[in-house]
């Protein structure tokens, strides 16, 4: 078995063996016993609802959409490439006057 379904099995057994002592009289521990059943339970609920409804999950993007406007166009073939050394290609960082 795989590290992780090791952990868990034991994580599991570790809850069982909780709520067997809840039961048996350390009754302290039902409010934190409660919470992760009640937590999945609003999880999957909210779940079922968007697929009920239709609602798709967007996919994550994280490109600002700033970060789009400011990009540099692709060079279109005719343009020698860029150097290290070249400095008329890279602008002054924003908030230096030009020279």
């Amino acid at each position: 078995m795989r590290f992780t379904r090791v952990v868990a099995v034991f994580v599991a057994l570790f809850y069982v063996f909780l709520w067997v002592l809840d039961l048996n009289g350390v009754s302290s521990l039902t409010p934190v016993l409660v919470v992760p059943p009640v937590l999945a339970a609003l999880v999957a609920f909210g779940v079922w609802l968007n697929n009920f409804m239709g609602i798709t999950p967007r996919r994550p993007r994280f490109v600002d959409p700033e970060d789009d406007a400011r990009a540099e166009p692709a060079p279109s073939g005719d343009e020698p490439a860029a150097t290290p050394g070249d400095t008329e290609r890279h602008a002054a960082p924003p908030g230096d006057p030009p020279a």
